[in-house]
Parts: C-alpha cells; sequence; structure tokens
C-alpha cells in the first residue's frame, strides 16, 4: 500500500489550504492509518496544526467531532459537551435499489456461495445469515442518494424552521451524503429528541387514525399535520406502487366523507403508515441520535475510494457529480494491477474504463487504479 500511501501524501501537501473545519480546538479528531491503526481522542490547537499533521501523517480515513466539547482529548464520559451539530447521514447502501446494487457482489462466510446484486437475507445455497458485501458505486446510487437529500434538507427548513444558510451539505466521498444543523436550538437537543426528529424525518410510527375526520358515519383525512400532508400526496400521485386503490379510499384520502366499512378504513391506515415512510427521508436515525458521532473532514480523501469528501451548496449537490468533481487523486504515475472480482465499466474525470475480469492485469491511471484497490476490486501487482 506504500504507493497508494505516496499519492495520498502527495495530495495533503497540494491540497492542505483546502482543508477546513470550523472551531477546531474544541473538535475531537479520529484518523484511521495506512497501518490499519485508528488514533483518536486527538485535538488541535488550530486549523493550522491540523493541516500540518494531514501532511505529515497522511491518514486513511480521516474524520472529526460533531460535538464541541470543553475537553476533546479527554475519554467520552470526561470531554464535557457544549452542542453537537444535528447530524443526518444518508447512504445509497440502505436503499436496497437494484439498479444501484447491480453490480455489488457478495458472499457466504459460511459456504463460500456468491452472488450479485442487492444482498438477501439469508443464503439461498446454505441458509446462513453471515453475508459479506462488496458494493459497487454507480451514478444511480448517487442520484438516489441526492433525491433523500432533497427530501430531508426540505422538511428541515419547512417542518422544523431551519435557515438554509444554517444547513451543511457534504459528498461522503463513497456512497452518500452527510447533512447537518449547524447553528440554533437543534444543536443543543438530547439523544432522545434527535431520535424523535428522525422518526419524524423518516414518517416512522405514524398513527394515521388520530389524523381522520369522522362526521355522521363518514369518513375522511385530515392533512394538516405535515406528516400527513406528504404521505397523502404521495398515495394519490403513486396508486400504482400500493398495487391500486379504491375510489371511495382516494375520495377519503381527498378529504371528501365518504362511509367506508372497519376494513376499508383498516387498509387505508395501512396504505398511510407505507406511504409515510415511503415518502419521509431515508436517514440512519442511530447516527442522529449519536452526538458522539464523528464525520469525515471536508476535502480529506475517502479510503474506500480515494475520492473527496467535499462540502457542497444547496445548489452544488443538485449538479454535483462525484466521478468528475470528487476524484482528487493525479493520473501519474500510472499504476499495474490485478483484478481479483469483476470490475464492471466505470467512468472517471471523462475516461471509460473496464470492464475487467479476474486475474486481468492492466495499467491505469493512479486515481482509477487506486479507487479498484480500495474498493477490493483489484490488487497492486507484484505486492
Amino acid at each position: 500500500m506504500r504507493v497508494l500511501e505516496n499519492l495520498f501524501s502527495s495530495y495533503y501537501r497540494a491540497m492542505s489550504k483546502t482543508i477546513y473545519v470550523p472551531e477546531v480546538p474544541r473538535r475531537e479528531f479520529m484518523f484511521r492509518g495506512f497501518d490499519g491503526k485508528v488514533r483518536r481522542h486527538i485535538s488541535f490547537f488550530n486549523l493550522g496544526d491540523l493541516r500540518r499533521y494531514l501532511i505529515s501523517e497522511p491518514p486513511l480515513h480521516a474524520y472529526y467531532s460533531v460535538s464541541l466539547y470543553r475537553n476533546p482529548t479527554a475519554p467520552m464520559e470526561e470531554k464535557g459537551p457544549i452542542k453537537a451539530d444535528l447530524f443526518f447521514d444518508i447512504d445509497s447502501t440502505d436503499l436496497r435499489d437494484e439498479e444501484c446494487e447491480k453490480d455489488s457482489i457478495w458472499r457466504c462466510k459460511e459456504c463460500g456461495y456468491v452472488g450479485k446484486g442487492i444482498k438477501p437475507e439469508r443464503c439461498p445455497k446454505c441458509g446462513s445469515e453471515r453475508l459479506e458485501v462488496n458494493h459497487w458505486l454507480n451514478e444511480r446510487c448517487i442520484s438516489l442518494a441526492k433525491h433523500e437529500v432533497e427530501k430531508l434538507v426540505g422538511m428541515l427548513n419547512e417542518d422544523f424552521g431551519v435557515d438554509f444558510a444554517h444547513i451543511s451539505i457534504s459528498y461522503t466521498g463513497n456512497r452518500g451524503f452527510h447533512v447537518r444543523v449547524t447553528e440554533g436550538s437543534l444543536t443543543s437537543l438530547g439523544k432522545n429528541e434527535r431520535r424523535e426528529i428522525s422518526f419524524y424525518i423518516m414518517g416512522k410510527g405514524l398513527d394515521p387514525s388520530s389524523h381522520l375526520i369522522v362526521n355522521e358515519g363518514k369518513v375522511a383525512v385530515s392533512t394538516e399535520s405535515k406528516v400527513m400532508k406528504r404521505a397523502v400526496g404521495f398515495l394519490l400521485s403513486n396508486p400504482s406502487t400500493f398495487g391500486g386503490i379504491s375510489g371511495k379510499i382516494l375520495d377519503a384520502l381527498s378529504g371528501k366523507p365518504v362511509r367506508l366499512s372497519s376494513r376499508e378504513v383498516s387498509h387505508m391506515m395501512d396504505l398511510l403508515k407505507r406511504s409515510a415512510l415511503l415518502s419521509g427521508a431515508k436517514i440512519d436515525w442511530m447516527v442522529t441520535m449519536d452526538t458522539g458521532r464523528l464525520t469525515r473532514i471536508p476535502n480529506s480523501l475517502h479510503g474506500k475510494t480515494g475520492f473527496r469528501a467535499l462540502s457542497l451548496t444547496l445548489d452544488d449537490y443538485r449538479v454535483f457529480n462525484p466521478f468528475e468533481d470528487s476524484v482528487g487523486l493525479p493520473a501519474h504515475p500510472e499504476i499495474e494491477v490485478e483484478a481479483t472480482m469483476n470490475v464492471p465499466s466505470f467512468n472517471l474525470k471523462g475516461e471509460k474504463f473496464g470492464p475487467y475480469s479476474p486475474g486481468e492485469r492492466i495499467k491505469l491511471p493512479g486515481f482509477a487504479a487506486t479507487f479498484l484497490i480500495l474498493r477490493g476490486r483489484a490488487k497492486l501487482v507484484g505486492d
């Protein structure tokens, strides 16, 4: 891995001035090195010290805390939290989309059976749940994640009144995005409150029965709640997603009082619960409630792609293309690699590469070779 470490080192020497973290002295930093060792509970006096560290000891992964601490180098229980960004993680891995996962490869750890696409719950050969996945990254994955970012940002602004100026979006450098609320009352919330906000944003735990208007035996749905308004809107716009919806239920959803049997009401409640989840933003709620969470340092390199973890404006992320905009490593030197798994065709910096078969040897630009090695699809020749 010395070749890759040298590439990372040259990147940080050239790009150190693009590294920016606010309020550096109050943050905890963590680094995973090329040697596999994790170094955490680190703090820096100022931004310059952080930049010099990255140049002198280039990491495979670089993180900083979403929380501000009085004593960032102390153990977790002694750090003395001041406040924490309200942090959301959107990862296309969690979306289980067939097009996004079509080139992902999974393997059963018990019997060695190998398959492609979305990982099943159990191995179809031996029934084991011990499955490992080598995820691929394509344009569909990024497009899906962007859509979830758009939903989340809209809810933060419209439902919680968060000013767009206090919403930060960043590309993780891999398969998703991070969204943070950086100022305001939401940054002082505890874990339980953050969990409740997460559930609201996900549309999780909605009780549609509390939003029914019943009058003289007729039923209609109230959309005064924004969660219900989204759920009803999604249902009305996508009836085929739910196998079709009867005219009577469509009328009730539209606010028109109709007579429904108890069975029809129960069915409508189930539809609304499913629709609330589909129209909510797909976030990892356990990440949001964790005030001790660490996130990637902006403009640092991701150790599974070699891509830059970029900060983006509300306009940038819509047109952002990581396969062009986030490639931070140079083309030279070229590196010879040997494919260890099937590699589909992919584009980086306007160049098309692949497909490659296991055992095939290829000399590639530094950024492309690094991408395949870090994704676990190739190895250095002679390594």
